[in-house]
């Protein structure tokens, strides 16, 4: 055998040793789905914000956000007749307040200087949706300059970023499936 016989074996010798110890499979794979939740959980709860807590003004007489989300999760909604965004993302909630309104609270806030014709349009269609009133100071809390927006808070406050786009049937449901964890 020649030198460079003996050194190209040698290289595959240490070649094999290597691919022996490092073969993928000993080692936990880092795209499992496990190691992938566990990740996602973590960035999620570094990210979450923790809803404001203000008061909401219903007939029944008021009610402090808290008091809903410390219960049941929460279903928060903004939004005005006027829109037709708006009264898209009803219709889709008011299905599911059909279906999960016993699982987590529905607050569907009108804004703007409507409210009573949006209270009106609510009643006319039908909706079993509770309805509620805002202060100034919730609005400004919540960051609400446009309609629609919808947010999701889990028992204890974590909040959702708002959703200002509507929001499918799917959507809504994941959104509120992931809340009933």
């Amino acid at each position: 055998m020649t030198i460079k016989t003996k050194i190209l074996v040698g290289l595959a010798c240490i070649c094999l040793i290597l691919t022996a110890f490092f073969w993928p499979g000993k080692e936990e794979d880092a795209y499992s789905s496990g190691v992938v939740r566990e990740a996602e959980e973590i960035s999620e709860r570094e990210t979450e914000m923790l809803a404001p807590d203000e008061v909401l003004l219903s007939p029944n007489g008021d009610i402090r956000l808290q008091t809903l989300y410390n219960q049941k999760p929460v279903c928060l909604f903004f939004w005005a007749s006027w829109s037709g965004d708006s009264l898209r993302q009803l219709a889709i909630l008011e299905k599911a307040y059909v279906q999960y309104g016993q699982d987590i609270y529905f607050v569907t806030i009108p804004v703007g200087p409507d409210t009573a014709a949006s209270q009106a349009y609510v009643r006319q269609q039908g909706y079993g949706l509770p309805l509620y009133r805002a202060q100034e100071q919730m609005l400004r809390e919540y960051g609400i300059h446009q309609v629609p927006q919808l947010f999701f808070i889990a028992c204890g406050g974590q909040m959702t970023r708002p959703f200002d786009t509507v929001l499918n049937e799917r959507q809504v449901t994941y959104e509120i499936k992931k809340m009933l964890k």
